[in-house]
């Protein structure tokens, strides 16, 4: 900014000399005009400094200019000025001679034709400093072929021919070829559009270069595409040049994303243990397949055979995980599963923990995307201290919706929930973020599990057996770390999402009420949620009463109500709790939600309809619960539509069935 400043400054001092200079020629007798070619010498003009001569005035004007230039890198910034100076200079020839001169920029049909010949003998020198290249000519050749195989107008005969020729230009000389960037692109489109046979020469032809070519920038894409292309067999062989290599491309920054691609993707079960065994220490890099020790490479199975060597081992995978977060290569599946071993293998208060914790905890959110990334979080927060856990929570917060719906993210936000006692900090620092993304989480599949959690827990509706058994083990981690109990954790967070989840059903219902999740998230609220509830369930009583939840053949005009989804809702919520299959009951909550008082009269008038459609069961539920004071009348309007109400039954309306049996 500063250089520009100075070169703007620069430019209008160089503009009133020249404007001074044209005013001073002006008025001056003729006999005193004299030409630049003379370096007469003018009167100062009106400038802090000023040159001491004419040439010394073009050298300033030259210095702004080639500024100009170096700042920009052209010069078409710069043509106003230029034009302006030329009037001044041919002003200053003035008379006849000035007529006689030639504009820079007018240039005679002879001068753009020498030019024009001048570029043509500089390709032309170029073309042939690239065909005395070593191999040049079959570069060129292969680089014709290329052009027209990848048109997308080619046809599958045309391709065919193209890459046999091609494949008998670099027969024999691919390793030559595949290290220029050019001639790379080249071989990856035969890779792409050529047969079987074809791709397994090329790979064959490779053999032996690959850790080479994945350190190229070029070469990285072409070892990607053989394996992509390529067979099981090719994907073994190319896996295989890696192994006893891992520790050291990990850190580099063009060959570490094949050495993920081969552990995310294509390498075998053994050959990702024996990556993974490199992050062990030199001893552990050779895994041979007739080895008797047929570990996964999981190292609880190596410090179980080997406990002499556990601080060898951990202080040579702490030392490269450490090398691995300095490069910023947090990214890779590949790290996180050597992190995972790593955490698993420690206790809380110890040495190994405390590293571990000192050198990942200020990026926790970057390595949560994965399964294992995920889990090693968890960890982290289960085991760290309260300090550790702040800090963590805070790195978590600008992808705290990211991670809500993640499939293996969301966790770490339950066990944040789990096992963070400061409740004030959580609830500051995550629950806005999911605030922001509400409508979206909450009709998101992982999305809406953090926004219930505070108000279901660990319930099967809302969580798999798997989820579960996950978040029991941080329990176990964090009995020493952790000392608020659970109940008063959760109630605690329910508090303060309770105000966020219920405004989300005020301002969203009309959206939530469409969505299998979205009713899910209304049903957990109204049940769980603390406070208020009144606004929330009226703007739901309002929504059913909004059209019929009679059959439709339109899916956009059919009710909520009438759908699977709608019906469990309403029926759930005006029972005032969930059914519980082993009791045979339904478990209400108290204080009682009396939804059923508020719903009745806004659906009154059109009952009929909802005891003969496919909302029938929202109305058997208002006959079924408890302390609904206008059963009675309920009853009476029902009786009054009982032969409607038969012919339903007799349909095959199941819900209909029961309430004629329940106004006996």
């Amino acid at each position: 900014m500063a250089a520009a400043t100075k070169r703007k400054q620069d430019k209008v001092q160089a503009k009133d000399r020249k404007e001074h200079k044209k005013s001073k020629i002006a008025t001056d007798e003729p006999t005193n005009v004299k030409s630049k070619s003379k370096k007469s010498k003018p009167p100062p003009p009106p400038s802090p400094s000023p040159p001491s001569s004419e040439d010394e005035e073009e050298e300033e004007e030259q210095d702004v200019e080639m500024a100009d230039a170096d700042e920009s890198g052209t010069w078409e910034d710069d043509e106003e000025e230029a034009g302006e100076d030329s009037d001044v200079e041919m002003e200053d020839a003035g008379g006849e001679d000035s007529t006689e001169q030639k504009s820079a920029s007018a240039k005679t049909p002879e001068e753009l034709e020498k030019q024009r010949l001048s570029r043509a003998e500089q390709k032309r020198l170029a073309a042939e400093r690239k065909q005395a290249k070593p191999m040049g000519d079959i570069i060129h050749r292969s680089k014709r072929i290329w052009e027209q195989l990848r048109r997308k107008q080619s046809t599958q005969e045309e391709r065919k021919k193209l890459i046999d020729e091609l494949q008998s230009l670099v027969r024999g000389r691919i390793k030559d070829l595949v290290f220029k960037h050019d001639a790379s692109r080249i071989v990856q489109t035969a890779l792409k559009y050529g047969t079987k046979a074809v791709r397994q020469e090329i790979a064959e032809g490779l053999k032996g270069t690959y850790v080479e070519l994945s350190q190229s920038s070029y070469g990285k894409y072409l070892v990607a595409k053989v394996m992509h292309y390529g067979t099981e067999e090719t994907r073994q062989m190319v896996s295989q040049e890696f192994v006893g290599h891992a520790k050291k491309l990990i850190k580099h920054r063009e060959a570490s994303f094949v050495v993920e691609d081969i552990f995310r993707e294509y390498g075998s079960k053994a050959q990702k243990a024996q990556l993974l065994r490199e992050f062990y220490g030199v001893e552990f890099a050779i895994f041979t397949s007739d080895n008797k020790d047929k570990d996964d490479g999981s190292l609880s199975s190596i410090l179980e055979k080997h406990p002499e060597k556990r601080t060898v081992i951990m202080k040579n995978l702490l030392d490269i995980l450490t090398a691995v977060v300095s490069k910023g290569a947090l990214f890779f599946s590949i790290v996180h599963r050597a992190m995972l071993e790593f955490i698993s293998n420690t206790t809380s208060g110890t040495t190994e923990a405390t590293e571990f914790l000192e050198l990942i905890k200020e990026h926790v959110g970057e390595i949560g995307f994965t399964k294992d990334g995920a889990q090693v979080v968890m960890r982290c927060l289960a085991l760290g201290t309260a300090k550790d856990r702040k800090v963590m929570t805070k790195s978590l917060k600008p992808v705290a919706d990211q991670l809500s719906a993640h499939e293996a993210g969301h966790l770490i936000l339950l066990t944040a929930f789990d096992v963070v006692d400061d409740t004030v900090l959580v609830s500051k620092t995550l629950f806005p973020e999911l605030q922001t993304n509400l409508l979206d989480l909450a009709i998101h599949n992982f999305g809406r599990i953090p926004l219930l959690y505070p108000f279901t827990g660990r319930t099967k509706r809302l969580l798999p057996p798997a989820s579960i058994k996950i978040l029991e083990q941080m329990d176990e981690l964090k009995k020493v770390t952790s000392k608020k109990d659970d109940d008063v954790r959760r109630k605690e967070l329910r508090a303060q999402m309770s105000p966020i989840a219920l405004k989300g059903i005020v301002e969203h219902g009309e959206t939530l009420v469409l969505s299998s999740f979205g009713c899910t998230f209304i049903t957990e609220v109204l049940l769980g949620a603390d406070g208020d509830k009144t606004e929330a369930l009226t703007v739901l009583a309002d929504l059913s009463a909004t059209g019929s939840p009679a059959y439709s053949d339109d899916p956009e005009e059919t009710h909520f109500a009438a759908t699977a989804a709608g019906g469990r809702m309403l029926k759930t919520l005006v029972l005032g709790g969930h059914f519980n299959t082993k009791t045979k009951k339904v478990d209400a909550i108290s204080p009682p939600l009396n939804f059923h008082s508020i719903l009745y009269p806004k659906i009154k008038s059109d009952i009929a309809a909802w005891a003969i459609g496919p909302a029938s069961f929202v109305v058997v539920g208002l006959l079924e619960a408890e302390g609904f004071p206008e059963k009675g009348d309920l009853k009476k309007v029902l009786k009054g539509h009982i032969k409607a109400l038969k012919t339903a039954a007799k349909g095959g309306n199941k819900g209909t069935n029961v309430i004629i049996n329940a106004l006996g």
